[in-house]
Order: structure tokens, then sequence, then C-alpha cells
């Protein structure tokens, strides 16, 4: 499936021999990345050269992992699109493997650069709903839940090498693992709209705060990155995951750090706890 994204002004210059790198290669990435190493530079000239590129890496990750189980939203928020240098949001496909129950300790053991940040996930109620929704309140109506997520990325490029746009595109956004929370169903807010915009998260590490979130974080608004989605054409089904953004930092990660992130939403709380470990 061919994700379209906003990236056209990030694309670098690259070789003009450079062209979509084979399914075959892209499946050789990524199994040297699901065990334990590190992923290279493509030479990628233009947006749809890195779209194709991603189109091998996640058919082979579904053959690895199985059938995705929702989305990750990238470069949702001002301080990430201004970190890595792009212009708006990157999608790419999420894996059980990669979601973790509240509580989680996470091993670090094969990650390569990792971090952790506050982000936060709603899941799908209505499919056919949603594909067609063009406002907040629609897609509101559409979905099921909003939980809390702590994400942990792992920029697992080879040393030496940017993770552009470009890379981040074809690459999905680099998912790692998460650490997934209990939720608030979105029915019992009294306005899911106005609620998401006004949601606050607070990220705490061993016990001190490291960072403050609003729901205004992610494209001014949660439900415009779930509507930003669905205009980018990503196949939903009932139940799936969107992990929306970055609701703090990338704060690089280490073993022996507990991380709590502690939301409130239309009055209601919620939080989900991670240890970080060898």
């Amino acid at each position: 499936m061919l994700i379209r994204t906003t990236i056209l002004a990030l694309i670098t210059a690259a070789p003009a021999f450079a062209a979509c790198p084979p399914p075959a290669e892209m499946a050789e990435h990524a199994r040297a990345w699901a065990a334990g190493g590190t992923i290279p530079d493509l030479e990628l000239a233009s947006p749809e050269e890195a779209r194709c590129a991603y189109d091998g890496w996640r058919a082979a990750l579904e053959a690895e992992f199985g059938e995705p189980v929702g989305w990750k939203v990238g470069f949702t928020s001002k301080p990430a699109q201004e970190r890595f240098g792009v212009p708006g949001p990157v999608a790419g496909a999420l894996f059980a493997p990669m979601i973790l129950e509240d509580g989680a300790s996470v091993s670090l053991t094969g990650t390569r650069t990792p971090f952790y940040e506050a982000d936060l996930i709603v899941t799908v109620a209505d499919p056919d709903a949603l594909a067609a929704a063009t406002t907040r309140e629609a897609a509101a109506a559409a979905l099921e839940e909003v939980r809390p997520f702590i994400e942990l990325p792992d920029l697992a490029f080879v040393e030496g090498v940017a993770p552009t746009g470009a890379l981040m595109t074809a690459y999905g956004v680099t998912p790692w693992r998460g650490v997934m929370g209990a939720g608030v169903k979105i029915a019992d807010l009294a306005d899911p709209v106005a609620d998401l915009a006004a949601l606050t998260v607070k990220l705490d590490s061993n016990g001190a705060e490291v960072a403050q979130g609003t729901g205004e974080m992610l494209l001014g608004h949660p439900l415009d990155v779930v509507l930003w989605l669905v205009e980018d054409g990503a196949a939903l089904k009932a139940g799936d995951l969107i992990s929306l953004g970055s609701l703090s930092p990338l704060t690089p990660a280490a073993p022996g750090v507990e991380l709590e992130a502690d939301y409130e939403v239309g009055g209601q709380t919620m939080k989900v706890t991670a240890t970080l470990v060898e």
C-alpha cells in the first residue's frame, strides 16, 4: 500500500541512478533489523522511492510478525518535526510484538539507539464510519477508546546515517516497542472533541518529571491525526490501534529507568508504567 506523506521538501538530492530498492533487499534489511542489526541508507531520490521501499519493508515485517495491529503516525508534533527536519506526518504499521502491557519490564537487549516518549493511542470501533469521516466529531464517533501509551522507538540506523524523512518513510517510522495502559471509552467523554484537545500528560522518570504535554501538540488536535491517517489512505479494521505521536521530547532510554505517564482527559485519569531493564 502506498502511503502519501507531506515530505516532498525534505527529500535531499541523491545519485541519479537511485531507485526503489528491490523487495528482496528490503526483506534482508527487515530480517537483520528484527535480529538486532542496523538498517542502512537507501539513497532514495524521491518520495515515490521512499514509499516503494516501505512496501517491501512492511511485507517482510508481516512475514515475520503477522498481520499489523494498527498504525504509528510519526512527526505529529512540532518538536518532532523540527528535530528531524520534516514538514508533516509519516505513518507505518504496528505489529503485535511491539505492544506490551501496562507495567511491563522492557529489555533493551538488542536495541541500537532506543528512546522513550509519552504517546497516545486511540482504538477503532467502526472502520467504515472512520473511513468516511471528514470532521473531528465523525472521527470521534467511530473510535472506541483513548489509551495511555509510552512508546520506545529505536533509531536503528547504521552509524553515520542521518534519519531523514525519506528513510523514516521507507522504514515505517521505526517503531520498536511500546507499553499501553487501560483507557477511557470515547463514549464516556462528555465532549470528546473538546476533552481530547484539552488532554494532558505528565511523564516521570525514576520519580522525577521529564515532560508535560497536551493534546494540542498532536497536529493541533489528536483527532486531526486520525483524520490525516484516513485521508492518507490507511486500511483500518475494528480494534486497530492508532499511535498518535509524541507528547514529550524523545529521551534516550537506558536500563534502570522506571517510567510513569499520568494522563487526564475529560475529568478522568489514565496511567501507564514501564521499567527499562538490561
